[in-house]
Formats: C-alpha cells, sequence, structure tokens
C-alpha cells in the first residue's frame, strides 16, 4: 500500500504558445484513489490524456516526468506504450462515444476487447459480462449485449463503458467525470464498484470530476486544480472542513443542497396562469429486434406558463424519451399531447416547431464542428425567424450572446474550442433566437462544474421570468432541481410515480422510491461528529 505506482513531477503541458498545465506534482500510492476537481477549463482531462501513453501529444509541448513504478513511460517504444493502455493503464471517458463504434453491438464489442487483452474465455464470457452487469445496475443484460450504442441512452452507455474498464483490471484507472451522465442511484453503485476494485486488486484510481460529491465518498484525498495548477492537496475531511484555498471555498458555496424555493402563495399565482402543454396518459413502445420493449406508460402532466418543472429520475427511467416526443423528434404509441390547447400535429408547421426548443446533454454535439458558432446562430434566424438582413442578424446576435452571459467575440470560434459553459450557453442562445413558449432542458448541466452549472440554473430562472417561458428541465441530480424548480415529476422505469410541488415532495415524499433519491443526496449532510465521512448518522445542515 505504500509504494508509490505512479509519480508526477513538474509537469508542464503548452497547447501551442499557452500554458494548459503549470507545475502539476503528485504521488499516488498502490490502493489509492486521488480525486481531482476544478472548474471546467482547469486542466483536469488534459493531466489524464498527459498521463496515460496511447502516443505522442500533437502540437503540444510537455515537460516534466511521468513515472509509472518508477520508469518513464512516455520514454518506451510505441510498442510498449500501448501494452500499458488496457492492461496496466485503462482509462474511462467522460463521453462514452468515444469507447464504443455506436453501430455494432455490445456484445461484439467487448468480446473483441478481451480477447485484445487476453482475458477472454468464451465458457465463462456470458455469465461474467451479466454479473458485471448486474452490479452497475443494468437490467436485462442479454438484451443490452444484443443493442448497438445509438440506441441507449447517455447514462446506459457510460454504464457500460465502466463495466468493461473493470473486466480489463488495470492496475491504474484513469477517470475523467464517469458518472457525469449517471443518477444517484447509478453513482452510487459505480462509487461502491470503485472501492470493491481498490479493495480486491489493489487498483489505484485518479477521479476526475466536478462532482465533488462524488470525490468526497470514495477518494482518499482530494486534489483542488484551478487554472492549470494544484491549489489544494489533502485528505477529503482536510479539503472539505477546513478548506485554506479562496477558490475552494467558492466551490463547496456552489454545491446545490436539497431544499426548495417556492412557497404556497408563489404555487398559487402559478396555478393561476394557463395551461401551455398537456399530456393526457402518454406511452411509447419501441422495438428492437421485433421485440417490444415499454419505454413510456401512461404519462400524464400539465406545465403553465413560466413555470420551471423538473423531471427526475433514473437513467433508463424515459425521461429524455418524454422530451424527444414533446419536442416531436419521436411520436408517442398511443395517449394525447396538448400545446396551447391543440393537439400536436404529426407534421408541425415551422410556427409551431419556433414555439417549442429543445437544448441537449452534449451541447458540442448538437453543433456543426466545421462551422463556427456564428453560422449556426445566422441560420436559425435566417430560416425560422425571417431575418434576411445581414446587419439586423448582426446587431441580433449580439444581444442574444450578452443576454446569456456569452462575449459576443465568441460567435467567431467553433464548438470545439469552447468551454463546456460557454458551449451550453451558445446553445440556450440558439434555442432563444425564436422566442420560444416551452424550452426542454435534456441534462443540461450533467457534465459542467458546479460553478458554471449554478450560472446556467440562474440564467435560466432570469429567462423563464423575463418572457414568461415554461422550463422543462430533466436531470438525475434531485438537490440541483429542487434548489430552484417549482414543481417536479418522479419518474421510475417510464412511469410517472409521484409529482407535485417541489415542496411538498421535499417534505413528505410518498413513495419509497423517491425517499431512496433523497437519501442519496449525502453531499451538504454531515455525520453527527461534524464531518463529511462515509459512515456514520447523517444530518442535514
Amino acid at each position: 500500500m505504500n509504494e508509490n505506482l505512479l509519480t508526477v513531477e513538474k509537469l508542464k503541458v503548452n497547447y501551442g504558445k499557452t500554458p494548459i498545465l503549470r507545475e502539476i506534482g503528485f504521488e499516488l500510492k498502490k490502493g489509492e484513489i486521488l480525486g481531482i476537481v476544478g472548474e471546467s477549463g482547469s486542466g483536469k482531462s488534459t493531466l489524464l490524456n498527459a498521463i496515460i501513453p496511447w502516443g505522442e501529444f500533437r502540437s503540444v509541448e510537455v515537460q516534466g516526468e511521468i513515472l509509472f513504478l518508477g520508469q518513464k513511460i512516455h520514454g518506451l517504444p510505441k510498442s510498449e506504450r500501448m501494452k500499458f493502455c488496457g492492461e496496466r493503464i485503462g482509462m474511462i471517458n467522460q463521453n462514452p462515444k468515444a469507447a464504443f463504434n455506436p453501430l455494432r453491438t455490445y456484445e461484439k464489442q467487448l468480446t473483441e476487447t478481451l480477447k485484445s487483452h487476453g482475458r477472454y474465455q468464451k465458457e465463462t464470457f456470458l455469465n461474467q459480462i451479466l454479473k458485471v452487469f448486474e452490479q452497475f445496475n443494468l437490467p436485462d443484460g442479454k438484451r443490452v449485449l444484443e443493442s448497438c450504442p445509438y440506441e441507449m441512452s447517455g447514462g446506459m452507455n457510460q454504464r457500460i463503458s465502466i463495466a468493461l474498464s473493470v473486466l480489463l483490471k488495470p492496475d491504474l484507472l484513469l477517470a475523467d467525470e464517469p458518472t457525469s451522465a449517471l443518477d444517484r442511484s447509478s453513482q452510487g453503485h459505480v462509487v461502491d464498484e470503485l472501492l470493491k476494485i481498490r479493495n480486491q486488486y489493489q487498483t489505484s484510481i485518479i477521479l476526475v470530476t466536478h462532482n465533488i460529491e462524488l470525490a468526497s465518498k470514495v477518494a482518499d484525498s482530494i486534489a483542488v486544480m484551478h487554472q492549470g495548477r494544484l491549489v489544494e492537496v489533502g485528505t477529503v475531511n482536510q479539503v472539505l472542513d477546513s478548506p485554506s484555498h479562496a477558490y475552494t471555498k467558492r466551490l463547496l458555496e456552489a454545491v446545490p443542497r436539497l431544499s426548495y424555493q417556492m412557497d404556497g402563495k408563489i404555487h398559487k399565482e402559478i396555478q393561476k396562469k394557463s395551461v401551455l402543454l398537456e399530456l393526457n396518459q402518454i406511452s411509447k413502445t419501441f422495438f428492437q429486434k421485433k421485440k417490444p420493449h415499454l419505454a413510456l406508460s401512461n404519462v400524464s402532466l400539465k406545465v403553465r406558463r413560466g413555470e420551471l418543472m423538473g423531471i427526475v429520475g433514473e437513467s433508463g427511467s424515459g425521461k429524455s424519451t418524454l422530451l424527444k416526443l414533446i419536442v416531436g423528434i419521436k411520436k408517442p404509441t398511443k395517449g394525447a399531447m396538448l400545446f396551447q390547447g391543440k393537439e400536436r400535429s404529426n407534421h408541425p408547421s415551422k410556427e409551431e416547431l419556433c414555439r417549442i426548443q429543445m437544448i441537449y446533454q452534449n451541447a458540442e454535439d448538437s453543433f456543426d464542428p466545421r462551422r463556427k458558432i456564428r453560422h449556426s446562430l445566422e441560420e436559425i434566424m435566417r430560416n425560422l425567424c425571417g431575418i434576411k438582413n445581414k446587419k439586423e442578424r448582426e446587431v441580433q446576435m449580439e444581444v442574444l450572446l450578452k443576454r446569456v452571459g456569452l462575449n459576443p467575440l465568441l460567435a467567431n470560434r467553433y464548438p470545439w474550442q469552447l468551454s463546456g459553459g460557454q458551449c451550453q450557453r451558445a446553445a440556450i442562445a440558439r434555442a432563444l433566437c425564436v422566442n420560444p413558449d416551452l424550452l426542454l432542458c435534456d441534462e443540461i448541466t450533467s457534465a459542467l462544474d458546479v460553478v458554471v452549472q449554478a450560472e446556467i440554473v440562474e440564467l435560466l430562472v432570469t429567462l423563464a421570468k423575463e418572457s414568461d417561458m415554461a422550463v422543462l428541465f430533466v436531470s438525475h441530480d434531485i438537490a440541483l432541481v429542487s434548489s430552484f424548480c417549482e414543481t417536479m415529476m418522479v419518474m421510475k422505469e417510464g412511469e410517472c410515480v409521484e409529482s407535485g410541488t417541489v415542496m411538498k415532495i421535499v417534505e413528505k415524499p410518498e413513495m419509497d422510491f423517491t425517499r431512496e433519491l433523497f437519501d442519496a443526496v449525502n453531499f451538504g449532510r454531515r455525520n453527527e461528529d461534524g464531518r463529511y465521512g462515509r459512515t456514520g448518522k447523517i444530518i442535514l445542515d
């Protein structure tokens, strides 16, 4: 346990002339879990990419030393470096799309990966996979193996990606935001499995995350990164109970707590407003290899003008499917959907399309990577808003970008040149181009750090108040939803199991499932000795 597995000394990384990492140094012992937290753009992912020896950086200058069991891994020949990947050093990516071919079944891909690392045994393969799937809360494992990645949600893909890394059992596991797309329950399963991997195989883990709660549960020590530097390093209790750096304090203050902001008087005002969207007994059945899969079952809801409604539930509970039905990407199998009192058409007009806009979980993927942000916004203004004059579009674009807190000069950048928070703000600006009545938000803050997350939420609340726009906010983070939404719907396995005001659900949840979701919200709660430890009686701050 005391032997150093990884040593990083005076590590510097520059992209061209721009410094990204500055004098990074730390040691990681065998079996130790280090959590690295910090805001988007602070250099966390760059640090992991510098450690894993996939190949040489292109157009990147790397200085300093990275030693694996005392050996310089970046000085090895390419053939030897590649042996480290998967067998000695494993990687869990934030974007599960990077781990899979979207058009090939999981069974084929998992089989090939295990064979390439000498870990495939035909007789035990199926039972081995199904056992790991069960540990990661992946029901109906045989159906999952027969499916392709494009058929699964982001959360499901991420769980399968993590399960694959577990099967390879590396000495060092680099996890880059592995739970950003997962619900609280699934995050708990990941925490348990990471700890089990460490305890059984003495695997060392570097966990990069914006989720300070997750780091507090799984890590032995925490390093706080800000502007390419490690500004604070210490044990979990040292960093969270007695932070010394101002930036660490700012991060902790931004973490959402389970709460509610709305009183009965405000709710009565909302009830006086007209119903914007009404769903009556909506169901959706998908067919996978001619086998029916019920994704939504008899879901009903009402959304009024200016209302902030949160939809929470586990990954795979049908939240994203529900939004796709509302926006018109998919059609319901049965049930009625009314918007402004009229039944939604199977072929909505341009005006109907403008009234409902959707923002996606991965903002960068929702833009054309070959086009600047400016061109994407101009296309919407020209085709949907009818603004043909270029100067008028320029003025409107500047107003929109300032409205969402972006410097108008950023419109000249490509999506991949923006940070996660900046790209998400650009996506919000694009949705606001047409002045929608209803804004659908599908896990839009799950990949953002707590500071940027708080800024995005504040922006949505402001926009809703300014324009009387309703917001449907889908999230697996029930604490975040409770902190700013007025009403809430809880989903499980395609059904609405509970709905009402946030105040009512937080104070007196009716369903055991809802109470379990609340029990999973542990950050902001301390043990009776006042510390953030993993055991002991929990009391709410």
